[in-house]
């Protein structure tokens, strides 16, 4: 019997004790499971990335479920535990983590991010230096900027624009969207319109996007990111912020760097945002 390490505490729910899950996707260091019944992916990986509904193995575990694994595979779920065609998993016992972002807004430095950021050589999907984000005038910071806006006709287009739009697993575009999500929460700019826009058209459009990208999608728009994105927002000292900062470049090829951009940019935006309303609330004032 291999032993999960790690878990999503979502993984816990009732949902997910019994039932037949398929195989969906096979990679070199993770495979994806599918739940029919609920239409969400679960990522079962070797890498310490703690993802929402994922589940970390040891590295020596991982070969023995995923050598030979097959998509569209049939898998019973048992009282928490997973028949594969030769090996059970069992996530009865793993240590739990957390990808929800807690409730309210969070104090969040900016100076330090800045400053760490300008630092970042490392390049986004669309070949330029994280640390050129806020200067940029790439097509996909215009998008990225039209979201920010409260116009719901600009954010529709730059939807349009992001959502699938890149190579790989997790698309540019929407990668940088997954950040642009954190950020909102992170300076309370909530916008259920957007989010029910966005979810509406994840879940009624087919092919808008890969199915693992829209796994995150998902997740992000209900406030669940893997735990790094949410270290982020919980650094206090240079030190901590170049830390996770390194973390996040390490996911994926492109995906860590496209996200901070994603980040960074709607970050800057809201500031600026609200440093023009304070500015015209001043001069109405002074009428």
């Amino acid at each position: 019997m291999i032993q999960a390490k790690w878990i999503d505490q979502a993984l816990f729910e009732p949902a997910f004790i019994n039932g037949n899950w398929l195989v969906h996707s096979v990679f070199q260091h993770s495979f994806n499971l599918q739940d029919p019944r609920q239409d969400q992916l679960i990522c079962v990986s070797k890498q310490a990335a703690r993802v929402p509904k994922g589940m970390i193995l040891a590295a020596d575990d991982y070969p023995a479920l995923a050598t030979g694994l097959l998509a569209g595979t049939s898998l019973l779920v048992q009282q928490r535990v997973i028949h594969f065609p030769h090996h059970h998993l069992s996530f009865q016992k793993a240590a739990k983590f957390t990808t929800t972002f807690p409730a309210g807004t969070v104090p969040f430095d900016r100076e330090l991010f800045w400053s760490a950021l300008q630092s970042i050589t490392e390049k986004t999907g669309i070949q330029e230096a994280v640390s050129a984000t806020i200067r940029s005038n790439h097509p996909f910071y215009d998008a990225i900027d039209q979201l920010c806006k409260p116009s719901f006709k600009e954010q529709r287009q730059a939807v349009a624009y992001l959502v699938g739009r890149g190579v790989g697993l997790t698309p540019t575009g929407d990668d940088m969207l997954v950040g642009h999500l954190l950020a909102r929460r992170v300076m309370g700019q909530a916008d259920t319109r957007l989010v029910a826009y966005l979810q509406r058209r994840l879940l009624t459009v087919n092919d808008l996007t890969t199915d693992v990208s829209k796994h995150y999608l998902l997740h992000a728009l209900t406030g669940a990111f893997n735990q790094s994105a949410l270290s982020l927002t919980r650094c206090t000292d240079s030190a901590a912020f170049s830390q996770v900062i390194k973390e996040i470049l390490a996911i994926g090829h492109t995906s860590g760097a496209d996200f901070l951009a994603g980040f960074a940019r709607s970050i800057d935006q809201f500031q600026n945002n609200r440093n023009e309303e304070f500015i015209w609330q001043n001069e109405w004032s002074s009428l």
